[in-house]
């Protein structure tokens, strides 16, 4: 399914996130996968599945965004965000590729695919040193990110799996089950510390990215604060 954008805002291309509770102090990923689903696309289930399967992957950050234009087609997604929705437009900008699709996946911010297997994902560059500085932990319930970028990307999202029965359109009598989902997404354009309020049963995601390709220069993760 495809869904073609006559005007992609060019401010969008600025975007720079039952288990005990362990601290974490920012786990590195060597790769960031990140999918744009809807519960309104019938091609979208065999994707949602298969990110799941990396989640239990310590090297791998899963993130999977909820998208707002397939509410139309009779199910809205009781996942989506428009904000989603956009940050997935500024890929689409940042990658030449002139329109968004679902399902999409996106890895490190610099290749993008309907479909991955496993293999290609081992395959996909790294996440490289760099001189960036980014270290995010918990300091007495909130999250706290210092980094010397410009601007950083603060992922909060639900770890593990959830599962949605949908009633009408495309998966109508279906039960999706879609793992690590995206409840919100924070920029901060500044740098230094940034401190945000922990939600309980919350993990958080701090990504930099290129400020013109968008490809992802850093990324720590705080699981189960």
């Amino acid at each position: 399914m495809t869904y073609r954008i006559k005007h992609i805002l060019l401010a969008a291309v600025t975007l720079c996130g039952a288990t005990s509770p362990t601290v974490y102090a920012g786990d590195q990923p060597t790769t960031v996968v990140e999918l744009f689903t809807s519960q309104g696309c019938s091609s979208c289930p065999p994707a949602n599945e298969f990110v799941g399967t990396l989640i239990d992957d310590e090297d791998k950050l899963v993130l999977s965004y909820g998208v707002t234009y397939w509410d139309y087609l009779g199910w809205e997604d009781t996942f989506g965000d428009p904000e989603f929705t956009q940050r997935q437009k500024a890929y689409g900008a940042a990658l030449d590729i002139g329109y968004v699709y679902t399902p999409q996946i996106v890895l490190n911010g610099r290749d993008h695919n309907s479909r991955y297997t496993s293999e290609k994902v081992e395959k996909v560059q790294p996440l490289a040193p760099s001189d960036i500085q980014l270290t995010i932990s918990e300091e007495k319930g909130r999250v706290a990110i210092d980094t010397n970028a410009p601007q950083v990307v603060i992922v909060t999202y639900t770890p593990g799996w959830q599962e949605v029965a949908v009633k009408r359109g495309e998966n109508h009598g279906r039960k999706l089950k879609i793992a690590n989902v995206v409840d919100d997404v924070e920029r901060v354009k500044k740098s230094g510390r940034t401190k945000v309020e922990i939600e309980p049963g919350k993990a958080y995601a701090a990504l930099v990215h290129d400020p013109i390709t968008l490809q992802i220069t850093a990324a720590r993760i705080l699981r189960n604060p």
